[in-house]
Order: structure tokens, then C-alpha cells, then sequence
């Protein structure tokens, strides 16, 4: 049943490509409306996550399995956030078209 599903699925994505006839903004327009979204959520989520790091680091006192924890979940949410807003540049210079 899944595999029929993801077949269905790659099928009408290559069919919206074929069908574009050129017009690329019609079918980048969505994913990059999506992506929008998430990059939003996930910068919310993550100053969220740097800031109850910040309060646990600060009521730590001197237990250390907290301020480690603390420490390292404010270097995943900034490795995070780094990946997320990144990405488009990446996107871009993997896919960019050397001029000759």
C-alpha cells in the first residue's frame, strides 16, 4: 500500500513538471510558500528553545548535568536555526548553471 502511494505521489509531481510548459513559477511558488512556513515555525521554535536554555543554565547553580544540558541544547538550536536559513544558499549553489 505505501509503495503504491509514493508511486502515486512521484507520478503527480513529474506530471505537474510536465505540464508546466515552462512557466517554473507555478510550481516553485508553492514550495517556496511552504518552506517560508517552516523556516518561521522553526525560528520561533528555536529562540524559544535557546531562551528556556538560557533560564535553565541560570537556575542551574551548581548542578552540572544541567548546565550541560543547557550548553548543548542553545548549540543544537543554533545549529539548527544555521541549517534552516542556510538552506536556500545551498540549494542554490548546488544547483546554480556555471557560465561558460
Amino acid at each position: 500500500m505505501n509503495k503504491k502511494f509514493s508511486i502515486i505521489i512521484l507520478a503527480l509531481m513529474f506530471s505537474t513538471l510536465v505540464f508546466a510548459e515552462g512557466d517554473i513559477g507555478a510550481i516553485t511558488e508553492p514550495i517556496t510558500r511552504i518552506y517560508d512556513l517552516v523556516k518561521a515555525v522553526a525560528s520561533i521554535v528555536g529562540v524559544i528553545a535557546i531562551t528556556i536554555a538560557g533560564g535553565v543554565y541560570m537556575v542551574s547553580g551548581n548542578n552540572l548535568q544541567q548546565r550541560d544540558n543547557a550548553k548543548s541544547m542553545v548549540s543544537y538550536s543554533i545549529v539548527g536555526l544555521v541549517l534552516v536559513w542556510a538552506a536556500p544558499l545551498l540549494v542554490n549553489y548546488l544547483t546554480a548553471v556555471p557560465v561558460v
